[in-house]
């Protein structure tokens, strides 16, 4: 059994990275480390079956216990696999391919998968940290092309009036991509204030925005999934 054991630990370390790399698949990737994890944790239940209440009590709760803490690091695993699929979910989408819907179906799935192994809030939280703040940068883009009012998000609106056009010059230089840092929403409000940009259409991005900080989660993800499959 101690065999099977470590077989299941490099499963779960192994098996997901060279499915993320040859095959660009982050559902299987993670669904084959739920596998390793799975055969790592059953490999040890034949030791606590075959104790009786008796007077093997004390071996029995050891057994427990360090049944427990091989379930606590297969937990950890998960998590480091688990950010890891999101960041690449996540990034992956600047560049196209999969659809916005499923690469949030994929990442609702994972959380969840994360919260029925009894992962922690903050392992969870450590888990989607990166793909929150891509999440991030797709808000900030949302607002920076409605204020300059453009009709393509990559094609410079050259009719936008100076007061828009300054106004989402400043917000561009608020970012900092190399940190995947995005202005709050109370900087988006300074700024759109401080360059007399009213519209109802950004502020009500700006909330949501804002919303999603709070909460963590997408308030209009029919819209969200409309305007980030156009970008």
């Amino acid at each position: 059994m101690k065999a099977l054991f470590w077989i299941g630990v490099i499963f779960t370390l192994v098996a997901p990275v060279i499915i993320g790399i040859c095959f660009k698949d982050a559902s299987t990737s993670w669904v084959a480390a739920l596998c390793g994890a799975f055969i790592a944790f059953v490999s040890k239940l034949d030791e606590i079956s075959e104790l009786s209440l008796g007077p093997v009590k004390a071996k029995m709760k050891e057994k427990i216990e360090e049944a427990e803490k091989v379930l606590q690091q297969l937990r950890e695993s998960a998590t480091v696999n688990a950010h890891s699929t999101l960041t690449d979910l996540g990034a992956g989408s600047m560049m196209g391919g999969m659809r916005t819907d499923r690469r949030l179906e994929i990442h609702n799935n994972i959380i969840s998968n994360l919260r029925e192994i009894g992962c922690s809030e903050e392992q969870v939280a450590w888990a989607e940290r990166d793909w929150k703040k891509v999440m991030n940068i797709y808000y900030c883009n949302f607002i920076k092309q409605l204020v300059e009012e453009r009709t393509s998000p990559h094609t410079v609106n050259p009719n936008a009036s100076e007061n828009r056009k300054q106004a989402h010059k400043e917000l561009k230089e608020l970012e900092d991509f190399g940190k995947w840092e995005m202005p709050s929403p109370n900087q988006i409000r300074s700024v759109l204030s401080r360059h007399s940009v009213q519209d109802e259409a950004v502020d009500g991005w700006v909330e949501d925005y804002e919303h999603y900080l709070n909460t963590n989660e997408i308030r209009r993800v029919d819209e969200f999934i409309k305007l980030r499959d156009r970008s």
